[in-house]
């Protein structure tokens, strides 16, 4: 025989267990299946019962006669021996689920997600789905913020390719304060309509653009310093940078400023330190494109995922010092990461050599996570690298670097190129990565797996690695002659986990 208190824990137990299907049906259809709902109320079927638990039969009969919160009771009339005549409660009928609600201690709760659940349906109507996967936080935002949130997720269904920034959004009192801190419940929200990348947790994916960051440059030939009114290390946006009136013969991408700074004079040739998140706008600087460009960064498994964003936009990039026999003469110098692992299936533009050394760091030969820093480099090998032989402290020699196609790079006409370049990224997303190479007259010594822009390049090159699976195929030519589909190498590949730095 179940008492009032007693029963709620079993009307709770239904409501947290039909709620969800009670506000589906309710938004879609307008009629809720399974109303009314009888709960049975544990009344004894046998004189014998009732006789040997009289009082507490009593009791019973006598708590489900007060008045009641919500709902009605079935009674049943019955005549028993020593008590007489008694109407016996059989079952606690509900005819809406507010009236169950209001039972378990959540009708506020249902009143609100309904009426919440109300307004996306009439705001955006194709987030009911969602907004019914998250409605324990739908309905735990204060009305203000609720209103922001929804509005919020209605100007970025409609605005999907931006490139606003958040401080452009239409939507009273967002900022970028409170997109970061709605940013995983907004990302989580809207992956299904969406469909965004479920191993990507930035703002980017939405469209959205972060301010224009500052594009840091060396200029190393004194030539080209006089169009810039002198400036041998300058910082500006992408933009500006590309209405510089200068045209350096080389382009050489750096990760560490100092290192940059460090260089000595060389003629016709410029350093551009990377900015992995914003490696499109680099890349679409006019002169960049129109060099022959070297990368030489740190040697870690970031660098493969820079390397490859890097010839998306520029195929005929070169690089220098990704071999392992760097990496083992310079083994008391490494450092060690601590990245969490993750699988992913992203083909990468490597060519064979820097495919080996990407393999062994990915499998740890070196060390889990092994990396060398260029500012640990010693600075005779990186000026080696890009071709330089310091004589002494004050004076060095500029010698030819060995090139696939040096011979071209005079001759080389940067106007199809930078057209390209300058276009957005929709107008590469639809070529593959030979297809492109192919445009710009690439290396023949160099061959890259045949890939999509939108699908090869890495977002955010944190790389992360799981040895144990994750293994897709990945170009090492042999020669000339062979082809992406003819001659590959499995490898572990890499992506970042983007670690929550939003548009950044």
């Amino acid at each position: 025989m179940k008492q009032r208190n007693g029963i709620r824990t079993e009307i709770n137990a239904i409501y947290r267990s039909k709620i969800v299907s009670w506000l589906s049906q309710s938004i879609k259809n307008g009629k809720i299946d399974g109303f009314p709902k009888r709960i049975y109320l544990g009344a004894p079927t046998h004189d014998d019962e009732v006789l040997a638990h009289k009082d507490e039969f009593l009791r019973f009969c006598k708590d489900w006669h007060r008045e009641l919160p919500s709902g009605t009771v079935d009674f049943l009339k019955k005549n028993y021996q020593g008590i007489g005549e008694i109407d016996v409660p059989i079952h606690l009928v509900f005819e809406k689920p507010d009236e169950l609600a209001a039972w378990a201690g959540h009708l506020v709760e249902y009143h609100s997600a309904l009426s919440r659940l109300n307004y996306i349906k009439h705001e955006c109507p194709e987030l009911t789905d969602s907004s019914l996967d998250f409605i324990n936080y739908i309905t735990s935002f204060e009305e203000n913020d609720f209103v922001r949130f929804i509005g919020v997720c209605k100007w970025l269904c409609k605005n999907r390719n931006s490139g606003k920034m958040i401080r452009q959004i239409p939507v009273r009192g967002v900022d970028s304060v409170w997109f970061e801190s709605h940013r995983s419940l907004l990302i989580e929200f809207l992956r299904e309509y969406l469909n965004l990348n479920p191993l990507r947790k930035d703002l980017q994916q939405f469209g959205l653009v972060p301010p224009s960051g500052l594009q840091r440059i060396v200029i190393l030939d004194k030539n080209l310093r006089e169009k810039v009114g002198g400036l041998r290390y300058l910082a500006a946006t992408a933009e500006e940078l590309n209405n510089l009136d200068i045209k350096p013969y080389r382009v050489f991408f750096f990760e560490d400023i100092s290192t940059a700074l460090s260089v000595p004079d060389i003629e016709g040739s410029v350093i551009v330190v990377v900015a992995p998140h914003s490696i499109n706008r680099m890349c679409s600087i006019r002169w960049i494109g129109g060099a022959q460009c070297f990368y030489l960064g740190n040697i870690d498994l970031r660098s493969f995922a820079i390397l490859n964003n890097i010839r998306v936009y520029l195929p005929r990039t070169e690089s220098r010092l990704l071999d392992a026999q760097t990496v083992i003469e310079n083994k008391e110098i490494l450092s060690f990461d601590d990245i969490s692992a993750q699988d992913i299936e992203t083909p990468m533009a490597l060519t064979a050599e820097e495919a080996s050394l990407y393999r062994m760091l990915a499998s740890g030969v070196f060390g889990q996570r092994a990396r060398l820093d260029q500012e640990r480099m010693p600075m005779n090998l990186i000026l080696q690298a890009i071709g330089v032989i310091v004589e002494n402290e004050t004076s060095s020699v500029f010698l030819s670097m060995p090139s696939n196609d040096i011979s071209a790079l005079h001759d080389f006409d940067d106007t199809e190129q930078n057209e390209t370049l300058n276009s957005d990224d929709s107008s590469i997303a639809g070529k593959s990565q030979e297809s492109l190479i192919s445009e710009i007259a690439p290396s023949e010594k160099t061959t890259f797996h045949d890939m999509k822009s939108d699908s090869s390049k890495i977002e955010d090159p944190i790389i992360q690695t799981n040895n144990d699976s994750g293994y897709v195929k990945m170009p090492t030519p042999a020669n000339d002659a062979v082809k992406p589909e003819e001659k590959n190498v499995n490898l572990s590949v890499i992506d970042a986990s983007n670690d929550d730095n939003g548009l950044r």
